[in-house]
């Protein structure tokens, strides 16, 4: 194993220990339809939400939508699938060989010609000086066909695919119930208990992620 790979393993397990990993593969899940991303194995998805976007693409990519990196931004690095043309009895046979790592850039770290999504206006909502009041911060997102918005604690961020004010006043009641309780859900340690989730993550990942 390479040690970007291991860096990026690494970086899971810690979140583990964090509590932030049950919140990211819940919305994970559940990818934006019309962005790239949504292709990728639940692991990589995982990765992104982790990394606070929810649109992250290589270079190339972004470039073919006439966006650009802006100076100084950094990468973060997805675990693409190695595989290999090999001869089985007289037959081609594809095997999985291990890992690399491809890296990407979020949305939010270019520059250029607005998205689709980007010019989703949200309206000036009721209530959303509350939200700001909080701490909490208000943006439009690609559009999903299971949900129109979400609330990340974590993140203290509620992201709309949506105008429409009923979606925000969900998305502040979670945030407001959030408030109220003022007790964050915490996974347990990841030295014991990471094995069973951290497998199937890595099975997961398929040749879509190349």
């Amino acid at each position: 194993m390479n040690d970007r790979v291991k860096s990026v393993l690494n970086s899971i397990l810690e979140r583990f220990e964090t509590g932030d990993i049950p919140e990211a593969i819940a919305y994970s899940m559940f990818p934006f339809p019309d962005v790239p991303s949504s292709k990728w194995s639940l692991l990589n998805r995982t990765l992104q939400f982790l990394h606070g976007t929810f649109d992250s693409r290589g270079i190339r990519q972004w470039n073919r939508v006439n966006r650009f990196v802006k100076k100084g931004s950094k990468a973060f690095y997805i675990l693409v699938p190695y595989i290999k043309k090999v001869e089985d009895d007289g037959a081609d046979k594809q095997v999985l060989i291990g890992f690399s790592t491809k890296a990407v850039f979020r949305v939010e770290d270019t520059d250029g010609q607005s998205l689709e999504y980007e010019n989703i206006e949200l309206p000036r909502f009721p209530l959303i000086d509350r939200a700001k009041s909080w701490g909490i911060s208000v943006r439009a997102i690609p559009g999903n066909y299971r949900y129109f918005g979400l609330y990340s604690a974590e993140r203290k961020e509620i992201a709309l695919a949506s105008e429409t004010e009923c979606v925000f006043f969900h998305e502040l009641a979670h945030s407001t119930r959030h408030r109220e309780r003022r007790i964050e859900e915490r996974s347990r340690p990841a030295s014991r208990n990471c094995g069973g989730i951290i497998k199937p993550l890595l099975m997961s990942i398929s040749r879509k992620d190349r």
